[in-house]
């Protein structure tokens, strides 16, 4: 059996999707050429959750989505088609759901509870506490109010067997001591044996519903282990990590052994049985130590992979998922197969935007009145800093404090004016120790955000930047239990970076959405293929098998509406002329409800950008589209936080905008905008499908997200989570191939199909030279030269040309994604001496050439401009 990695295909498990529907879809799978199942989040989660990433237990698969025994099933069905799985895992974080039984024995318990360093709670004494104790910011309102509200209850649990206090969904566990000053109580040892008259006592004594049972509701809930307080004052009171700013999900302490080990028992044993073949990381840069858990995580997997079944024994895959700026590497010390692939999506995704557009896209963004994004972005995280992360920013200026001696006279404000600018010009997520010291691939980072900020502080602040810089580079002994500054810091820079970021900052800044991924830096717009080719060659060295991803759970639009709004920044589409039109075209529809409120013009071009990512090239897929796009808009208005939010929501505003967008969708608008739509589609397409060629045959392993193999016109989840209809994709593939044909028919979707299932089937036949074959870029000469990408992949004995264009309007295709520009005539490519005389065959279109022919492009004109050709002798 040999179930190497070649191909992944990422699915989203739920209740309405198990592993027991997944495995009727292996056949199609395997035919389509995935090697491995990459699997989302499996283990117990909150019932009825979606996505599986708020964890309630790391000891069982969960049963919504088919438990262990779905799960053997599935992969009995992927090991009979010589398949694997990879299992998304979350050690990051957990649910505070009550379902949690660890989360549940802290509340309990306290800092005496067995699993209270399993999270991440800072359990030190605050001026406003007289004990240990967690902050909940649960609470729709205060306290004070939701007591009189009379919606806190005390009650008897059946299941728990103990007594609870219930709010709305929620189940909170009451410790048996904090009772004890209640008569009659204190002499029983738990509730479960409590006389049935003196259970009901109780309830009355603590009824909401009485003005008494109030107070000694309050004076019984000041004695447990924890405080509901208002959700508005979490980023003020919260004294435990979360992840990013949400609530619901907890930080684990994952650096320590006892956590690791406690956690990872279970899944390491489904390896070692040879249910999953490796992992995915979810947020690895949410751990205090990302490096040593993923060496550790490595080496255990590597002693476990001698007892897996003989046949199974292939080398564990781990990989990461991991944001990189722009240069930032990952390092190999890791010891990791490679990210889930971002860093391809970003390198794909300038390679492909025209950096001609650039300038006048600037000058349209500028007449919207929005900054630049490096200003959004700093205005964003200046907010965030303000407010969901105000306790964590105040703590890391407190750690600061305790370092400095009185004597120096460094003051709390003057740390937290320098280490605001630091934090708000940080450029990557975070940094990383070797040891003590900070690693050589984080210092640099740390030394550009520093100079930049001495560009701007006063003189009497450099002393102090100085000092802090020094502080970040090299860790500091401090008392026991008390954190390093460095921690706090990279506690703090990942959530900010990605809240203020992908979170904020992406729906404000409108310039051109295609730019605005999970992933990408919006302020860069694009780059030369030289930089693509020196990206590639750089994965091929470093981690070859590396995830390439163009669409994923979280991207922010579909890989295919990206590919759409790519077209914009081609001067050729006339984009900003054409807004400029609708702006003066539209200006009636702004106000309908008479609210005097006004649709800004950022947010007019993001719903024009909007609408032509989002539209669909079918008929039939219209019906439910103003649904789906008033779902979005009121989400992205609200993640935008500038007009509304979603803690202070402007509901007249949205429904402006809102009635704005639907407008936009009757005559005489929609007229216009399809025909625009229409107009650049065929280029668009192209984009598409060069897409899917680079994602194939890159240095990498190709991944899709499921039912990408169609056309991909989704929003932000949970658009892009909607079931995908297999049973077309496979009445698709089952159905006699002709390449030229579908490319005349490529709005119904199967041409992406098939020439994932040529290519894909390219790897499964020659997995050599993808594995191990090298990649060198092909030079092209003559006007069309900056249109063409083209590279080889070769071993000893089989050579691999691909060649895909880019600026795809501007070559004139029609639309049967046919090339008419004279320009095709005087380009050529030049091959290496080596590849002289060789004899070719095109993998998709059956051609055969002589050396000479293939370095002429002249045989692009009045052809589908994009081939990818074997040398003869192997085919």
């Amino acid at each position: 059996m040999n179930t190497s990695l070649r191909a992944t295909y990422r699915i989203q498990f739920n209740k309405d999707y198990t592993l027991y529907d997944a495995v009727l879809l292996v056949p199609y799978l395997s035919r389509l050429g995935i090697s491995h199942i990459y699997a989302s989040p499996l283990l117990a989660s909150v019932p009825g959750s979606m996505h599986g990433y708020d964890t309630i237990s790391w000891d069982y698969i969960d049963p919504d989505r088919g438990g262990e025994v779905g799960l053997k099933i599935l992969v009995d069905a992927l090991r009979k088609h010589n398949m694997g799985l990879i299992l998304d895992i979350v050690p990051n974080h957990m649910s505070t759901s009550y379902q949690n039984l660890w989360w549940q024995d802290v509340l309990l318990n306290g800092h005496k509870s067995k699993y209270a360093g399993y999270f991440d709670i800072d359990w030190s004494v605050s001026q406003t506490q007289e004990q240990h104790r967690i902050i909940l910011p649960f609470l729709e309102k205060p306290l004070c109010d939701i007591l009189d509200e009379k919606k806190i209850r005390f009650l008897y649990h059946s299941g728990k067997r103990s007594f609870v206090i219930t709010y709305e969904d929620r189940i909170f566990p009451i410790a048996l001591e904090s009772m004890n000053w209640v008569v009659g109580f204190s002499s029983f040892k738990d509730a479960e044996n409590l006389p049935l008259d003196l259970r009901k006592l109780l309830i009355d004594f603590f009824s909401s519903a009485t003005s008494e049972g109030r107070q000694n509701l309050l004076l019984l809930l000041q004695k447990q282990h924890y405080q509901l307080v208002w959700w508005r004052n979490a980023g003020d009171l919260v004294n435990w990590r979360r992840f990013f700013d949400v609530t619901s999900l907890i930080a684990l302490r994952m650096e320590r052994l006892e956590v690791f080990v406690r956690t990872h028992t279970y899944i390491f044993d489904l390896y070692q049985r040879g249910l999953i073949d490796g992992f995915r990381i979810d947020h690895i840069d949410g751990l205090l130590q990302p490096d040593k858990y993923c060496q550790h995580l490595r080496k255990e997997l590597e002693k476990l992979k001698q007892k897996r079944p003989e046949n199974l024994r292939n080398d564990p895959v781990i990989f990461v998922e991991k944001i990189l700026a722009n240069k930032e590497t990952l390092s190999d010390k890791w010891l990791v197969s490679g990210t889930t692939g971002y860093d391809f999506l970003e390198q794909t995704s300038l390679l492909l935007h025209n950096p001609k557009g650039e300038e006048k896209l600037d000058v349209l963004w500028e007449q919207c009145g929005v900054f630049p994004y490096k200003k959004v972005q700093e205005l964003a995280r200046n907010e965030k800093l303000d407010s969901s992360f105000y306790k964590m920013f105040r703590d890391l200026i407190l750690s600061f404090i305790n370092i400095f001696p009185p004597e120096q006279d460094v003051t709390e404000h003057a740390i937290e004016t320098v280490l605001r600018k630091i934090l708000v010009a940080f450029p990557v997520y975070r940094i990383y120790f070797l040891n003590s010291v900070i690693s050589k691939q984080s210092l640099p980072y740390l030394r550009k955000s520093c100079n930049e900020v001495r560009q701007e502080l006063s003189p009497y602040h450099i002393p102090l930047l100085n000092k802090i810089e020094c502080i970040l580079s090299q860790k500091i002994d401090q008392a026991l239990g008390k954190k390093w500054p460095e921690d706090l810091f990279v506690s703090l820079t990942a959530p900010l970076a990605a809240k203020a970021g992908e979170d904020t900052a992406f729906y404000r800044y409108a310039r051109l959405l295609s730019r605005n991924e999970v992933g990408t830096d919006p302020d860069l717009f694009s780059k030369n293929i030289e930089a693509f080719h020196q990206a590639n060659i750089s994965r091929f060295l470093s981690h070859p098998d590396a995830l390439l991803c163009t669409a994923t759970h979280d991207h922010k639009r579909g890989e295919d509406g990206r590919a759409r709004l790519m077209v914009l920044s081609e001067p050729e589409a006339k984009w900003p002329e054409t807004v400029m039109h609708w702006f003066e075209q539209n200006a009636d529809l702004h106000i309908l409800d008479h609210s005097k409120k006004h649709v800004s013009q950022a947010d007019e071009i993001f719903i024009y950008q909007t609408l032509i990512s989002a539209w669909p090239l079918n008929k039939s897929d219209f019906s439910d589209f103003p649904h789906r796009l008033r779902s979005y808009l009121t989400k992205a208005l609200r993640e935008s936080g500038l007009s509304t939010s979603w803690d202070a929501p402007d509901i007249t505003y949205e429904k402006t905008c809102q009635n704005f967008m639907m407008q936009l969708l009757c005559v005489p608008f929609v007229k216009n905008i399809a025909t625009f739509i229409n107009d650049i589609s065929p280029a668009a397409a192209m984009n598409s499908l060069t897409q899917v060629i680079l994602r194939c045959m890159v240095p990498g392993v190709p991944d899709l997200y499921q039912g990408r193999e169609d056309w991909d016109f989704s929003l932000v989840d949970p658009d892009n989570r909607r079931p995908v209809n297999y049973l077309k994709l496979q009445e698709n593939l089952e159905q006699e191939v002709d390449l030229l044909a579908l490319v005349r028919s490529w709005r119904d979707g199967k041409i992406k199909q098939a020439i994932i299932y040529k290519f894909l089937g390219l790897r499964k036949k020659y997995p050599q030279i993808f594995t191990n074959g090298r990649y060198e870029k092909v030079l092209v000469e003559g006007p069309l030269s900056d249109h063409v990408v083209a590279f080889q992949r070769f071993t000893k004995y089989i050579k691999i040309i691909v060649i895909v264009t880019r600026f795809n309007f501007s070559l004139n295709i029609n639309e049967y994604l046919q090339s008419y520009h004279d320009g095709w005539n005087e380009t050529k490519i030049f091959l290496h001496e080596d590849l002289k005389n060789t004899e070719w065959k095109s993998i998709l279109w059956g051609n055969t050439f002589k050396n000479n022919t293939v370095s002429n492009l002249a045989y692009f004109y009045g052809s589908v401009p994009f081939d990818v050709l074997i040398s003869h002798h192997v085919t």
